[in-house]
């Protein structure tokens, strides 16, 4: 195993959080550079699936492709479990359990992190813009969805538009 390959994730991401921690406190306060840390964010997106995209060539064209792709890619790598449901054309259901984020995120919240890098969030957006010119967004649960969640899972509902 190369050495590279034994980086704890717990140990990457504190950095990853606790640099935009740093960001969100330092620059913040001011609207302006506060909007300047949102684009940054989602450019950070932009330039992983860059590199994701090299790997995974994921055709164009179908969101929810796109979408079960980028999923079944974090699940590979250990970011998180994701699995997908399609509902209809436009909207389909995202379930994720075992974020490795998640363990960060009370010390990140509890210090007042204005902008946070969501990585799987940048990463999907990107995909979906970059292949298929559209977004997700999320859309309620009904409630037989609600209650057919598993335990430990999140779940979320997107429906997908084009871009403008």
């Amino acid at each position: 195993m190369a050495y590279a390959e034994r980086v704890d994730a717990q140990f990457a991401f504190k950095e990853v959080y606790l640099g935009w921690l740093w960001f969100s406190l330092e620059f913040g306060n001011n609207p302006e550079e506060l909007a300047r840390l949102e684009k940054c964010k989602w450019r950070t997106g932009e330039l992983v699936f860059n590199e994701v995209q090299r790997k995974l060539d994921i055709p164009p064209g179908n969101p929810f492709t796109v979408a079960k792709s980028i999923g079944d890619y974090l699940t590979r790598v250990g970011y998180a479990k994701f699995q997908f449901m399609k509902v209809s054309d436009d909207e389909i259901v995202c379930d994720k359990t075992d974020l490795v984020v998640a363990p960060i995120m009370p010390l990140v919240r509890s210090r007042g992190i204005k902008v946070s890098p969501q990585p799987s969030d940048t990463l999907f957006a990107a995909a979906l813009k970059r292949l298929c010119n559209m977004k997700a967004e999320s859309v309620p649960l009904p409630e037989n969805l609600k209650a057919s969640t598993p335990k430990g899972w999140e779940r979320e509902m997107w429906r997908f538009l084009p871009l403008s």
